[in-house]
């Protein structure tokens, strides 16, 4: 009895030892791995710093990477980076730079639900397309970008934020994965496999709550381990380089699962192992061995070296920085609705539940079978102030300035411009009578509402 006591108390001590020392949850081989990276990861952020005071503002990814290392951003420039980043994506529309921006608005401090006056996440939330997919082009469309998919995935999982069709949105990623298990890029090719693209789509895979013992995880972790070189490291585009080791890093602990152990731990070394090699005397990493320092094989280096040190990836520590602006479950702008009628010269608005009936001078009407609506009444109910919309009568040009997007369109132009960039209307702006009339849907739309064609009533309903 005497001797079952005394195992018992053995046990109980051992496990409280381990608890203590492994901070209750950690698991053993994480503090293998913080001895290895504690100082490459400090050296790695130094550099990054130094290299904004030598030579200004920097990467947002590489504001993102000094965030989840534990920098304190406050003086630097941080906050530039990402307001140059916003212009940047109200230009392109791209999907990965609004993803982008959300993460490094994150990592600023910033609140993703109110930048500048612009709720980024919804633009997103928005942007998801009937099949499941986040578009490649918030502006038009496309769904042939799997990283544009990804990236808004993590990126609304660092914000906190839903996704409107989770379910959708894992169907259409899962559809893509190759019968090798692999990934790629571009989502309609059916065969090139792609470490990097692998390794991204267990990240979103990890972020839409897949278990690592599903058909599609196991299928892609089989595909590293077959592909992983004996020295530990990866290689796309025809060559071994830090980025692929960080995102196989990334891709790996999203899903649960350990990269520096078992089949991840070759003869010659594991993934840090090979990632370390690319470290330079000054901290920063080099893209291909020999080449001298790169800021993105540097960011992207500093991330995984982040992630083996905590065990956590990217996404997950940035979302504890959305915590602050989590009032709801799901903080969204107050709706706001319009509704035209054929024929009607009054229009409906409800914005933040009241309701309000206006009198226009003209009335909608359709024509090549759009319903064209005048100009300064949808812009009104659009929620558009006068100091943005401007007539100039020597070129017949309307343009239209709210939140960051400026839509630009001519009389008589098929094209309409958004942030400068030409997109067919398939139909051009109508003068008639003195008042310029503008196809409802192309605008709307441009401004990130969805617009509903009742048939029976003739009836466009605009919705934010």
């Amino acid at each position: 009895m005497l001797k079952q006591h005394r195992v018992f108390n053995l046990v109980l001590m051992l496990l409280i030892i381990f608890l203590f020392s492994a901070g209750g949850l950690t698991p053993a081989w994480a503090h293998a791995g913080r001895d290895r990276v504690r100082q490459p990861l400090n050296n790695a952020a130094d550099y990054l710093l130094n290299k904004e005071k030598a030579a200004g503002i920097l990467s947002p990814w590489s504001y993102i990477a000094l965030a989840v290392a534990g920098r304190d951003l406050k003086g630097t420039r941080a906050n530039e980076a990402c307001a140059k980043m916003l212009a940047a994506a109200d230009q392109s529309g791209e999907m990965n730079d609004y993803a982008t921006l959300i993460l490094a608005v994150l990592a600023a401090g910033g609140n993703p639900y109110d930048f500048q006056g612009r709720n980024l996440v919804k633009k997103i939330q928005e942007a998801q397309l009937a099949s499941g997919k986040f578009a490649d082009n918030i502006l038009q469309g496309g769904e042939d970008l799997l990283n544009a998919h990804i990236w808004a995935i993590l990126a609304l999982y660092a914000a906190g934020a839903d996704i409107p069709d989770k379910s959708r949105a894992l169907n259409w990623l899962i559809a893509r994965q190759h019968a090798d298990g692999s990934f790629y890029w571009d989502a309609t090719n059916k065969d090139t496999p792609d470490v990097d693209s692998t390794g991204m789509a267990l990240m979103a895979l990890g972020a839409l709550g897949e278990p690592n013992d599903s058909p599609v995880v196991q299928k892609a972790v089989a595909y590293l381990a077959k592909v992983q070189k004996e020295n530990g490291s990866f290689a796309s585009w025809g060559a071994e380089n830090p980025e692929s080791c960080h995102m196989v890093i990334e891709g790996l602990t999203a899903v649960g699962l350990d990269p520096l152990q078992e089949s991840f731990n070759k003869a010659r070394g594991d993934i840090l192992t090979a990632l370390l090699r690319f470290q330079l005397p000054d901290g920063s990493f080099a893209h291909i061995a020999g080449t001298g320092s790169n800021e993105m094989a540097t960011y992207q280096s500093l991330m995984a070296l982040t992630t083996v040190f905590y065990n956590q990836t990217f996404f997950e520590r940035l979302k504890e920085k959305s915590k602050p602006f989590l009032t709801s479950p799901e903080p969204m702008a107050a709706k706001r609705e319009a509704c035209f009628i054929v024929g009607d010269r009054s229009y409906t608005v409800v914005s933040s539940g009241k309701q309000q009936v206006k009198e226009m001078d003209a009335a909608p009407f359709i024509e090549n079978d759009r319903t064209y609506v005048p100009v300064r009444y949808l812009a009104y109910a659009l929620g558009m102030t006068d100091n943005g919309i401007s007539w100039d009568e020597k070129t017949a040009t309307v343009k239209l300035t709210m939140g960051g997007v400026t839509v630009t369109l001519i009389i008589g132009d098929t094209n309409g411009y958004i942030n400068g960039r030409a997109r067919s209307i398939g139909v051009a702006p109508l003068l008639r009578n003195g008042r310029t009339y503008l196809p409802a849907r192309f605008v709307a739309e441009a401004f990130g509402f969805q617009v509903n064609w009742e048939a029976t009533s003739q009836t466009v309903n605009v919705i934010n």
